[in-house]
C-alpha cells in the first residue's frame, strides 16, 4: 500500500507565510524546516527557517511556503494544522 503524503492544512500555511513575513524573509529564498520532539503533549512540532533541505528531508510546496521535511514524516499518513491556542502548528494523525 502506497504512504499517504503529508498534508497541510489551509490554517497552518497561513501560520506558516506570517513567521515568514514577520521575520521579514523572502519565501523564494528561504524555507520552513519542521521537525518532531517528545514534549510533554507527545510529539511536539518544531519549526524554523532554513535556506535548504537537509540530507534526509523532502521538500513540500504547501501554498507557496517551501517546508523541509524528514522523508518519514513526508510520507505519513498525517495532517500539519493549527491548534487555536496561540496559533501553534500541530501534528494530526
Amino acid at each position: 500500500m502506497p504512504a499517504v503524503p503529508l498534508v497541510v492544512t489551509p490554517r497552518a500555511v497561513e501560520v506558516l507565510r506570517r513567521a515568514l513575513e514577520a521575520g521579514r524573509l523572502d519565501a523564494r529564498r528561504v524555507g520552513i524546516r519542521v521537525t518532531l520532539a517528545r514534549g510533554l503533549r507527545g510529539e511536539d512540532v518544531r519549526t524554523g527557517f532554513a535556506e535548504e533541505a537537509e540530507p534526509g528531508d523532502e521538500t513540500i510546496d504547501a501554498g507557496g511556503v517551501r517546508l523541509f521535511v524528514p522523508s518519514d514524516l513526508a510520507s505519513s499518513d498525517a495532517r500539519l494544522d493549527v491548534a487555536a491556542e496561540h496559533d501553534r502548528i500541530v501534528l494530526l494523525r
